[in-house]
């Protein structure tokens, strides 16, 4: 019986498992569940620190800065299948900036669960002053009240930011949700919906699928995706498109609106311009346009 519930489970795995016993690798199989909760916190004095560089793994991840925070402060919730379990959770200075680092346990080899695997949930405070430099394995992130810049690479799990000032995202898969960005915002995404709103510098998106929501982008925008719809309301200088497939919606546009389309529906109201370069096949709908329209 034990020999055919393996079988039937390892039959489940991904092909990446399977590949990986193929090529002779270790592949656990646990019968348990990461429920042993424990908490521990970690700080250190943010005087002489500028910045904050975080290395997670699994397990949510939410930031918050603070105008009268003198340290940084980090509550761990840490999740594991036995008590005995080691992982790593430290917080330590490096010059000018601090580094958090936490990692759960993991065996030689590749180990899957049957219920929850191992994984730290992280609240963490910092100066609203600081850059975050921020790469995460899987887990949502929320951020809120951060002024400095951040970078973040991202496996999978939802990114929220409210405010911040350049941003540059490189993100696997999960919704990405942004607001109130002062600077630049650079986005390369694979999959997830983007909703971005109420932001002051430019903006440039390279995306493969979900739908694109934009609203009150002061900068210009450029959009490279594959596929998935796009709606671009209020937006104060030039909106520029290439697209694979999805319906496209620009209204509200204070520059030139330039696409090149692939197939889905365009409709453009209100805009300083507009050049259509191609459009594969959809409905074409324009009106209100103060500028020059070039349809190819």
């Amino acid at each position: 019986m034990m020999n055919k519930s393996l079988s039937l489970l390892t039959k489940a795995l991904p092909i990446a498992t399977s590949l990986l016993l193929m090529s002779g690798c270790v592949v656990h199989i646990s019968t348990g569940s990461a429920n042993i909760e424990q908490q521990q916190q970690r700080t250190l004095s943010a005087t002489q620190l500028q910045q904050l560089d975080i290395e997670a793994e699994a397990g949510s991840l939410k930031v918050i800065g603070s105008n009268t925070a003198t340290e940084i402060t980090v509550d761990a919730t840490i999740y594991t299948a036995n008590v005995d379990d080691p992982y790593i959770l430290t917080l330590e200075q490096d010059g000018d900036k601090a580094v958090l680092t936490a990692k759960s346990h993991k065996a030689s080899g590749m180990i899957v669960y049957q219920g929850n695997s191992p994984s730290i949930d992280l609240v963490v405070t910092v100066p609203n002053s600081f850059n975050l430099d921020i790469d995460d394995s899987s887990g949502d992130i929320n951020i809120k009240g951060v002024l400095g810049d951040m970078d973040i690479d991202d496996g999978s799990g939802s990114i929220d930011i409210d405010q911040g000032h350049d941003l540059e995202i490189d993100d696997g898969s999960g919704d990405i949700n942004l607001q109130n960005i002062t600077g630049s915002i650079e986005i390369s995404d694979g999959s997830g919906s983007l909703a971005i709103t109420n932001t002051k510098g430019n903006l440039t998106i390279e995306d493969g699928s979900g739908d694109i929501r934009l609203s009150k982008i002061n900068g210009r925008v450029d959009i490279d995706d594959n596929s998935g719809s796009i709606n671009a309301i209020d937006l104060g200088n030039a909106l520029t498109i290439e697209d694979g497939s999805g319906d496209i919606y620009a209204e509200h546009i204070n520059g030139l609106v330039t696409i090149e389309d692939g197939s889905g529906s365009i409709r453009v109201n209100h805009a300083k311009g507009l050049t259509i370069i191609d459009d594969g096949s959809g409905d074409l709908s324009i009106d209100n346009i103060n500028g020059p329209v070039k349809l190819n």
